[in-house]
C-alpha cells in the first residue's frame, strides 16, 4: 500500500464518502444521519444538549424531558423545522 499525505488521504477519504453517499436512497441516508446524530448528542454536555434542542425549538426541551421521564413520546411528525403543524 502506497504511503499517501495527509492530503492525500483527506482526499481519497472525501471521494469515498461521495461515492458511499451517491449510492444511498432517501431511507438509509435518513438511517445513518440519525445514527449519526444520536451519537454526536450522546457526547454532549446536558447543557449543551438544551443549548441545541433550544436553539431548534424554544419550547421543545421541556417536552423531551416530560417524554423521557413520563413513558410519552413527542410525535416528530407533528414538528416541521421547530414549528408545530397542524394535522
Amino acid at each position: 500500500m502506497p504511503e499517501l499525505t495527509n492530503d492525500q488521504f483527506g482526499d481519497l477519504a472525501q471521494q469515498f464518502a461521495e461515492i458511499q453517499v451517491d449510492s444511498m436512497d432517501t431511507k438509509t441516508m435518513m438511517e445513518w444521519i440519525t445514527d449519526e446524530l444520536i451519537y454526536q448528542y450522546g457526547k454532549l454536555s446536558p447543557d449543551e444538549l438544551k443549548e441545541r434542542v433550544d436553539c431548534y425549538d424554544s419550547e421543545l426541551y421541556d417536552e423531551l424531558v416530560d417524554n423521557v421521564t413520563n413513558d410519552t413520546l413527542v410525535d416528530p411528525k407533528e414538528y416541521s423545522w421547530g414549528k408545530e403543524t397542524v394535522n
